[in-house]
């Protein structure tokens, strides 16, 4: 019983993984072609993933450009 526990936790961990992978490679590449501030980015991710606004600041995503138009 256990290892089909450790089966199904370590595939659940290896899928948000990778999700995680999928979102910031998809951040970068709307960062990078559209040169799109940290909201846009957040209003187009809205749009076509269902990834919440807690589960895109888990990925710890800066953006130079936001940080130095703050100043």
């Amino acid at each position: 019983m256990k290892s089909i526990q450790n089966q199904n936790s370590k595939r659940a961990k290896i899928d948000a993984m990778r999700m995680k992978d999928i979102i910031a490679q998809l951040t970068d590449i709307i960062y990078f072609l559209c040169n799109a501030k940290k909201s846009n980015i957040s209003i187009i991710l809205d749009q076509f993933t269902n990834i919440t606004e807690e589960e895109l600041d888990s990925l710890n995503i800066l953006f130079p450009q936001d940080i130095e138009n703050e100043k």
